[in-house]
């Protein structure tokens, strides 16, 4: 524990949580802008410059899961800072990739091929832009769990519900509002750029501006986070980092997100585009690529039960309320990505036509509806804190789960064709409410099961499966009701020359059949919610009275 308010420090730590969170989805606002500022063809370089989203979700996952454990084996402090100094790091490097790291980029290319010729300059600065924003998530995907395990060490275990249910609701709303932020200051630099130019003297800001700003603002955070946390118990764990555990996860989870890639899968904004998707959506590489990522993930359980510190102690699914709480978790992950499929899928067909005009109305549609659902899920997580200090995991959880299904279950039995989005975006809003509410009784049940020296590593979990479970539904999701339009359509087109209503229709009975497993899910996230056990500060400090929290053999703590 420390002297200084754990509110205030939880404060600055989660600053950075919300700029990282943010970088998740700001760049979908700016890829366009960013692949025309490097003079490069939108027809045939956009789906490289995706890479820069992707790899930020890769590396943001990848380094959720080892940055847990390093904070449990060399303190948080050090590592928070550290990855915020990476995340820096980052910045700086995307913002100046057509400077330096394009002259190393030359010179590494021409070390290796020095009777080739290197790419052009813009495809080199591309490169790095996609290097900088991998970098950026290395940083960015360490700051949750951290956060979050500090949450453990600076608040007691009956007041930890509040704090956890706080970085949920930010990180949340970070990756919610980064595209609507991404779009405004890009827009606003193109009306007042000049005047900034001409007041400070310091050039028109443009998409690098973004960049330069998350550096501003890490440093400012950087010294006061520095000063904070002095005085904040460091509890160290002795042990060897498991290096193979950490190879084989990530393996894993690489091959899973690209054998699940489902980008072109955004492209369908029109009737006419179904096959072009369908045939896209499945290539050649995806089943290896999948069972690959299976056997890397047995192999990954089988050397964390064998090797002595493992990266990950599996033993912690033993314990009260781990397992549920997984579980319902992953659960959680998938009924959101549901929401977040269902909705753009049938604005955008719902709209039709494949001109630009109407492709952007679309988009800013699926934006407002999908804000419906991310929005509540913000805001009611710090409710489902405060129903768990009082009612325990278990009644938190449920209550979540349920009202998420009964809005899944609105939905499916009410959208059609001609379905106001007032309706659409009110049914969402029911579902957003629920996921929130499960946020913090989840969370905290996870961190509060977990030894002192464990929290790193538990909470790493707790993100990691959530994200899990949005991969697993936003590929498996798309593919299905790409398949399954086709399929009714070419069942009910006998004898009908034009199938574009009739596509329609079966798009939205599809939709309607998602929203429908959205239901179904969610209630089995509420039976398994249905074997967790307490979580109310009555409980807990009884709990704590009987069986105080105590440092492990293997622990050393260090004041710093």
């Amino acid at each position: 524990m420390t002297k200084r308010s754990p509110w205030t420090i939880l404060a600055l730590l989660c600053v950075p949580v919300f700029v990282g969170s943010i970088d998740l989805t700001i760049v979908s606002a700016i890829l366009p802008e960013v692949v025309v500022s490097l003079k490069l063809p939108l027809d045939t370089r956009l789906d490289d410059a995706a890479w820069m989203i992707t790899g930020y979700l890769l590396a943001y996952t990848i380094s959720m899961v080892f940055t847990g454990r390093l904070s449990d084996m060399f303190g948080r402090r050090w590592v928070y800072i550290i990855a915020l100094l990476v995340f820096m790091f980052g910045s700086l490097f995307v913002a100046t990739a057509h400077t330096w790291p394009v002259d190393i980029y030359g010179r590494v290319f021409r070390a290796f091929y020095p009777n080739d010729r290197p790419p052009s300059i813009e495809i080199r600065t591309l490169h790095m832009i996609i290097v900088g924003r991998v970098v950026q998530a290395l940083g960015a995907g360490a700051l949750v769990p951290v956060t979050i395990a500090l949450v453990g060490d600076i608040f007691p275990k009956n007041h930890r519900s509040r704090p956890i249910g706080l970085v949920g609701a930010i990180d949340t709303a970070g990756w919610m509002l980064g595209h609507l932020f991404g779009g405004v200051m890009v827009k606003f630099f193109k009306e007042y750029g000049r005047f900034f130019d001409d007041v400070f003297g310091l050039g028109v800001p443009d998409w690098r501006t973004l960049f330069i700003i998350n550096l501003l603002i890490g440093l400012v955070t950087l010294v006061l986070v520095l000063a904070s946390l002095r005085g904040v118990e460091q509890n160290r764990q002795r042990g060897k980092f498991d290096l193979l555990g950490t190879l084989l996860i990530t393996l894993s989870l690489i091959a899973l997100n690209i054998g699940l890639d489902s980008r072109t899968a955004d492209t369908a904004t029109s009737t006419g585009q179904f096959q072009n998707v369908a045939e896209a959506a499945t290539n050649q590489y995806t089943v290896p690529l999948l069972v690959g990522s299976v056997i890397a993930f047995l192999l990954f359980l089988l050397v964390e039960s064998r090797v002595r510190y493992p990266l990950i102690h599996l033993n912690i699914f033993r314990k009260q309320n781990v397992s549920p709480a997984a579980f319902a978790n992953v659960c959680v992950g998938f009924g959101l990505t549901i929401g977040l499929v269902a909705l753009p899928l049938l604005v955008n067909f719902r709209d039709g036509g494949s001109d630009a005009d109407t492709i952007k109305d679309a988009a800013f549609i699926s934006g407002v509806l999908l804000s419906c659902l991310t929005i509540p899920m913000a805001l009611f997580a710090l409710p489902g804190a405060w129903i768990t200090d009082r009612y325990g995991y278990r009644a938190t959880t449920v209550i979540g789960t349920g009202l998420a299904a009964l809005g899944f279950l609105m939905a499916s039995f009410t959208w059609e064709v001609n379905t106001s989005y007032l309706i659409m975006g009110l049914q969402m809003s029911i579902v957003g409410a629920g996921l929130g509410l499960t946020i913090s009784p989840i969370g905290t049940a996870v961190i509060n099961a977990a030894d002192m020296d464990e929290r790193g590593s538990a909470s790493a979990m707790v993100l990691a499966l959530r994200l899990v479970g949005m991969t697993l539904a936003l590929s498996s999701l798309t593919k299905f009701a790409i398949n399954r339009v086709n399929k009714l359509v070419e069942e009910a087109s006998v004898g009908v020359l034009d199938t574009s209503e009739l596509t329609l229709l079966k798009i939205v009975q599809v939709v309607d059949e998602l929203l429908l497993l959205g239901a179904i899910v969610s209630l089995v996230a509420l039976l398994a919610a249905l074997f967790m056990r307490g979580g109310t500060v009555a409980d807990l400090t009884e709990e704590e009275e009987i069986r105080p929290e105590r440092k492990l053999k293997t622990t050393t703590s260090i004041p710093v």
